[in-house]
């Protein structure tokens, strides 16, 4: 028989892919917020100690479809080296750790708890938009540490320069706000508002899933393979890439028993 779609749209099929299309459009914008929180974060602490005019003095980049889509040429516009040769090496150390650890770190745990406000969680629309903030938030943190913490450029590197440390021994101090962050992410944050941002639907549960761990590991993990930061960003890289991912992909769908209720109901 010739299935003319009917039992896709009876199945929900149609729902879903209306809640893909808003996920992918609201990862999208969420994306964007992050970024620009980033770089604001590291603009408004050179401000700050005297070292830009303005806080909004930032390198916007061309206008080109990955650069409007991902902001990819944008970047802080702050001038490390002048700072370091000054004598001020921890002031710019502050102004690189800033973009992660305040614009996303701090405002991770911001979002976080306006997620599970009662007014944000009424509005499922709102709620998903917070939780995918929380998301590029936690993401662009794990982006730096680890997957690109032990390199020769970046925040992190410049941070060490600043602080006239090799960039393995602020390390495990980094990596303890960084791992953190993922835990309260994965164990706390997607647990509070998927069951409320799916409906509980199985099918939106695994999008969901999935996305969250292409965005979180895929992407965010990727940034080790270019750039040239060397040989250990790039062994994180391909980890959290194709390790980390997939297991994640498969533990968050399973998270709550979705994955055992789905297979049950489809057994009987």
């Amino acid at each position: 028989m010739v299935d003319n779609g009917m039992g896709f749209a009876r199945s929900g099929g149609w729902r879903v892919v209306r809640f893909a299309v808003l996920t992918f459009v609201l990862t999208i914008v969420a994306h964007a917020v992050a970024y620009l929180a980033h770089e604001y974060s590291h603009s408004m602490a050179a401000w700050a100690f005297g070292w830009m005019k303005s806080p909004f003095d930032i390198d916007y980049g061309s206008a080109t479809p990955g650069n409007i889509l991902l902001l990819g040429d944008v970047s802080d516009n702050v001038e490390y080296a002048p700072i370091i040769a000054s004598g001020a090496g921890w002031q710019a150390s502050l102004i690189a750790l800033a973009g992660p650890f305040v614009g996303n770190g701090v405002l991770f745990f911001i979002l976080d708890a306006v997620s599970r406000m009662d007014a944000v969680r009424s509005r499922r629309g709102l709620q998903s938009f917070v939780y995918w903030l929380c998301l590029m938030c936690a993401g662009n943190v794990w982006s730096y540490v680890p997957i690109r913490a032990l390199s020769t450029h970046a925040d992190i590197a410049l941070s060490a320069q600043g602080f006239g440390i090799p960039v393995w021994l602020q390390f495990p101090f980094l990596m303890a706000v960084s791992g953190y962050i993922a835990w309260h992410f994965f164990r706390k944050t997607f647990p509070g508002v998927c069951q409320n941002v799916t409906h509980g639907d199985p099918a939106r549960w695994l999008l969901m899933a999935v996305v969250t761990a292409c965005w979180f590991f895929l992407f965010f993990g990727a940034g080790g393979m270019s750039g040239s930061y060397g040989t250990i960003a790039w062994i994180f890289s391909v980890v959290s890439c194709f390790l980390l991912f997939p297991l994640c992909a498969v533990w968050l769908w399973s998270t709550c028993g979705l994955a055992d209720a789905s297979s049950t109901s489809a057994s009987g």
